[in-house]
């Protein structure tokens, strides 16, 4: 869970950029968040040359020395450290809290520093945080001069140091006066000291690993999230009794229906007694659910959706090693990342994949939702069971991602699902065969796994082979696959118009609602143990979601627009991401090669009716609430494969993944028993 909640917490974070200072902001459809609240960024391009400088450096540099302390350190005394040295900055936090005239946290702070200092073992172990439940209140002097009505100045980027500004750079040479170990130089200490640098800044690896991996621009993340970070601890958002405390009652009107009848319906036909519940059009006594989820106490579709988070929550416990250490043996370092062709003269692909012993194990290609890539965790975690089980596996990104875009032709842009799997297929194919004859295997049986588009994309690939009479793929297991892609669009561009609604509260919204992911994150053990609901509103629940499903959308289009035009203007690309939805990117891009009656007719899985009538190799499972779906495509669907699609009567899209009940059905799917081969 602490890997996807943490994915879910960084998309959060580097959607939202704030800073005191406000640049004037030009009118557009979405918020261009990274001018809407910190200054223009007037050195952007010698920024972006010393940001891939930093970025080589840290290769080169900071990552090698990171991983060789963190195998030489376990994972319990680099926390220690950590605590350690942040109690020795206790005189920094302690003035920067008098020159606010926060007398509160001042008194907090000194009660912290003395009982960590006597009962924590000279700071070693936060007692004051586990014991009295005082936690640390993260003060800086860039928080002084912010309160002394000194202005943020602009963003640059230095040598090792990254995002900053003016102010913030001030802030730190003041951090650094105050800090009792500056004034202690022997050489002793020296090393004591860059020790314990090298200890706080190991945390920074893993986040760089997920910026370059996952984004399209790194240095256009890199800023976002020094923003958010600025104005949360600048509003003290980061103090858990400070956002536990807010009560952010404003919800909007946006409804993810079409609402037939008018009156809300839940799914028994029944008056809906939740005003709040979205629940899907056309509902039908006639549909019913296959398994009922016992006491999954449903607050809002969205809201279910973001559940997925908890999937594989009970794999995930404090490991003794860190993450980067060489004696790191958890799943994900097992898995093994190569590269292939695709396209003549395009940059190969990556994609991950472990194998076993057996040179004749079964074989699983896992697909993941929208605009995902290769490290995302669900897959992994997906990868995990088939790898239990005594499955070879290879994970693959999204088709609707800018890795994928970038390996294929150019003038091919995704969306267009029947010539999407002709490169999907041709992938495929060239990863098996390239594994086979590397590793001298033969994969006897092999299935195929996807959720959301991913599962959409599946079912096309069945079809595909249905019709050419093809035998590559065995099984395929389908999670939530839309019914009607323009259709799941439309519902997801609803959700990203949440920020409309109320624009002249956006800001201090989205900067809470980071916050809340934040705290969140902090009490992941109390939500997981007794789940009655995530800690967020349905509004809230649609800016995380919404914001998510943007940013795929921004790196997609930024990579297109870099290809189509390499010399263009960034600042330009982003003028056109402000103003585009998935409607706006069909368009733009799809529609340049096709029409729009091509596409409705095409990307439905009314398009493959005829294999999933008639064939029997493959399960979908789906929940009667999914958003992305509605009751009268569900009742079409059910019509075409009868037992062969699983409904749960709660979830909405994806929510049910943690949940024993699907992992017991999905582990009955991926029995080698149950695998039967046509081969």
């Amino acid at each position: 869970m602490k890997k996807t909640i943490s994915l879910l917490l960084l998309i959060c974070f580097i959607n939202v950029n704030l800073c005191l200072a406000q640049s004037t902001q030009i009118q557009k459809k979405y918020p261009s968040i990274s001018d809407y609240y910190i200054n223009e960024d007037v050195y952007e391009k010698i920024n972006r040359k010393v940001f891939d400088v930093n970025l080589k450096l840290n290769k080169l540099i900071a990552k090698n020395i990171h991983v060789f302390w963190a195998t030489l350190i376990p994972n319990f005394i680099i926390n220690s450290l950590n605590v350690a040295y942040s109690n020795i900055e206790y005189p920094k936090r302690a003035i920067s809290s008098l020159l606010q005239k926060d007398i509160d946290a001042f008194k907090h702070e000194t009660k912290r520093f003395v009982i960590n200092t006597t009962l924590g073992l000279a700071g070693l172990i936060d007692i004051a945080d586990k014991f009295f439940k005082l936690e640390l209140y993260n003060e800086d002097m860039e928080q002084a001069l912010a309160k002394c009505k000194i202005k943020c100045g602009k963003y640059i980027v230095l040598p090792f140091i990254s995002s900053t500004n003016t102010r913030d750079v001030f802030g730190r040479i003041l951090d650094f006066a105050l800090n009792p170990t500056t004034y202690i130089a022997t050489p002793i200490c020296a090393a004591i000291k860059a020790g314990l640098l090298v200890n706080r800044t190991i945390y920074i690896q893993p986040l760089i690993k997920m910026v370059e991996s996952n984004f399209a621009d790194p240095y256009d993340i890199a800023r976002k999230f020094f923003g958010v970070e600025k104005y949360i601890k600048l509003s003290n958002y980061d103090r858990k009794n400070i956002i536990e405390n807010i009560k952010n009652e404003y919800d909007d009107e946006i409804e993810l229906v079409d609402k037939t009848p008018k009156e809300k319906l839940d799914v028994k036909g029944k008056l809906s007694k939740n005003e709040n519940l979205i629940v899907n059009e056309y509902p039908s006594e006639e549909l019913s659910a296959d398994i009922f989820l016992a006491d999954y106490n449903p607050q809002n579709p969205v809201l279910d959706s973001m559940r997925t988070a908890l999937f594989d929550m009970k794999k995930n416990k404090t490991p003794f090693w860190g993450e980067l250490s060489f004696w790191n043996r958890n799943f994900s370092k097992k898995l093994k990342t190569e590269k292939i062709e695709i396209s003549k003269n395009q940059p190969k692909y990556k994609y991950k994949y472990i194998l076993q012993k057996n040179k004749q194990s079964p074989l699983a290609i896992i697909f993941p939702s929208i605009g995902e890539g290769i490290n995302n965790s669900h897959s992994t975690s997906l990868a995990r069971m088939f790898y239990e089980e005594g499955y070879s596996a290879i994970i693959l990104g999204s088709h609707f991602q800018w890795e994928f875009y970038k390996s294929i032709d150019e003038n091919h842009f995704p969306g267009a699902i029947k010539d999407d799997v002709k490169y999907i297929n041709l992938l495929v194919n060239n990863i098996i065969k390239h594994l086979s004859q590397k590793y001298d295997r033969t994969f006897l049986t092999r299935t195929a796994l996807g959720t959301s588009l991913g599962a959409y994309t599946i079912l096309f690939l069945a079809n595909e082979q249905y019709e050419i009479g093809a035998n590559n793929i065995d099984k395929f297991i389908a999670i939530c696959p839309p019914f009607e892609l323009f259709y799941a669009i439309s519902k997801i561009d609803k959700i990203i118009d949440s920020w409309k609604n109320k624009p002249e509260e956006f800001k201090e919204i989205l900067a809470q609602t980071t916050a809340k992911v934040i705290n969140a994150v902090k009490e992941k053990e109390k939500i997981t143990k007794n789940l009655k609901g995530l800690p967020f509103t349905n509004y809230e629940a649609k800016l995380i979601s919404g914001y998510i499903f943007h940013q795929k959308l921004s790196d997609l289009i930024f990579t297109i627009e870099t290809r189509q035009n390499p010399n263009k203007d960034k600042k330009e690309i982003y003028e056109a991401i402000s103003n585009s939805n998935y409607k706006d990117y069909t368009d733009n891009y799809l529609l340049v090669n096709h029409t729009k009656e091509e596409l409705e007719n095409t990307n439905s899985l009314n398009a493959i009716s005829n294999f999933l009538i008639n064939k029997n190799n493959y399960k979908i499972f789906h929940s009667l609430d999914d958003y992305l779906t509605n009751k009268s495509q569900l009742k079409e669907l059910k019509g075409f494969c009868d037992d062969k699609l699983i409904l749960f009567n709660n979830g909405a899209h994806l929510g049910f993944l943690y949940r024993d009940e699907f992992l017991n059905e999905l582990k009955k799917e991926i029995k080698l028993t149950n695998i039967s081969s046509n081969r």
